[in-house]
Formats: C-alpha cells, sequence, structure tokens
C-alpha cells in the first residue's frame, strides 16, 4: 500500500519547485524598469513617462507578494520536501527581497530631480546595469540547481560555478558602489543630492546582495 500513496505524493511535493521562477519573473522585469527609469531620470527629470514607469514597479511588487503567498500557502508537509522548507522559505523571502529594493530605489530616484554631471550619471548607468546582471545570473542558477535537485540531470560543479559567477558578479557591484559614493561626495553637489543618490545606490546594491543570497540559499538546498 505504502509505494502507490509515494508514488502519488512525489509529483506533488515537487510543485513547489517552479513557482520559484514564475516569482522570479516580475523581479527581472523591475529591474529592467528600474535602469529605464535611472535613463529616463538623467534625461528629462521626473516627467509622466518616469512615473508610469515607478507606478509599473509597484505592480510588479504587488503580483511578486502574490505569487510568493500562493507557492507558500500550498507548500507540502515539511517531511515531504525535497529540501528544508526552511531554506526554501528564506530564498522566497530572499528572492521578494529584491523587487522590494528596486522598488526603494525608484523611490529615492524620484524623490526630487538631480541634475547630475554626466560622468557621474554615466556610472550611474553602468552601476544599475552591473547589479542587473547579478540578477539576471540568478535565474539559469535557479533553473539549474532544480534540475539538479529534483532529477541530478546536471552535475553539482556545473551548478556551483554558476553560483560563484554570481557572487564574483556581486562583488564588482560591492566595489562600483563604494567608488560612486566617493564619486558623488567629490561632485559640485548639494548634500540632499548627494544623500539622495547614496540612498539610491544603497538600494540597488541591496538588489544584488540579495540575489547573491539567493544564489548561497540554492547551494545549502544542494547540500542536504
Amino acid at each position: 500500500m505504502l509505494a502507490p500513496v509515494l508514488r502519488f505524493l512525489a509529483p506533488r511535493r515537487r510543485v513547489y519547485f517552479p513557482g520559484l521562477l514564475d516569482h522570479y519573473q516580475p523581479i527581472a522585469r523591475g529591474m529592467t524598469l528600474l535602469n529605464e527609469a535611472l535613463k529616463r531620470s538623467i534625461k528629462v527629470h521626473q516627467d509622466r513617462g518616469f512615473q508610469v514607469l515607478a507606478g509599473e514597479i509597484d505592480i510588479l511588487e504587488a503580483e511578486a507578494d502574490k505569487i510568493k503567498r500562493r507557492i507558500r500557502n500550498h507548500l507540502p508537509a515539511a517531511s515531504l520536501m525535497v529540501v528544508d522548507k526552511t531554506l526554501f522559505l528564506d530564498y522566497t523571502r530572499r528572492q521578494d527581497d529584491i523587487l522590494n529594493n528596486i522598488q526603494e530605489a525608484v523611490t529615492w530616484l524620484g524623490l526630487k530631480d538631480i541634475t547630475l554631471p554626466p560622468p557621474l550619471g554615466a556610472s550611474l548607468s553602468v552601476y544599475v546595469e552591473e547589479a542587473a546582471q547579478t540578477v539576471e545570473m540568478l535565474r539559469p542558477s535557479l533553473m539549474a540547481a532544480i534540475d539538479f535537485i529534483l532529477r541530478g540531470h546536471r552535475a553539482r560543479r556545473d551548478v556551483k560555478s554558476g553560483i560563484h559567477d554570481i557572487r564574483q558578479q556581486h562583488l564588482k557591484v560591492f566595489k562600483a558602489k563604494r567608488a560612486l559614493i566617493v564619486a558623488a561626495y567629490d561632485a559640485d553637489l548639494e548634500f540632499r543630492q548627494v544623500y539622495q543618490i547614496m540612498r539610491f545606490v544603497e538600494y540597488v546594491f541591496r538588489a544584488s546582495h540579495s540575489a547573491e543570497r539567493c544564489a548561497d540559499i540554492l547551494r545549502a538546498m544542494m547540500a542536504r
């Protein structure tokens, strides 16, 4: 009697994993919109187009929260999960944090118009693109980890290599953050503007850091 029951439960205990990929989609879109919002802010300041982009990010954040709740509300008992339940819940929170930080970043960006010196504006654009790269690299690592955990189709070393690459990418963001803070202080700007830039830079950094933390949790899941 036990074998048929286990065969019945096996597919059901794994359906929560694809939900992580569903949850990732609005997050990736939010990072793209943040980059567009920054470029628009540098060119034309907070016009109607900027406000539309900020509103779309708010919508994406609500969508991501809805998906996260759906995933959590349909989890099986911890004994039926193929990974540690606490790790899985922590992953959903960290992945959700990426978009929360994106939302905060665009809020600080839109707080008040900033006239940026061209070199500083260009550096900010590159910085956001580097952070976006960290987030973008999370998706293939998530897919590879799921494939390894559920089916064992990927070599462990290949999945770990992708996770290592995410860490290295986030290190670039960390170094760029420090350089941007120095550049902001050196620029001929009011302190209010410098502080606004610093807060924006900090939340973009946190988005990248949350993606790195997601990668660390994926590795911990694989170690079970």
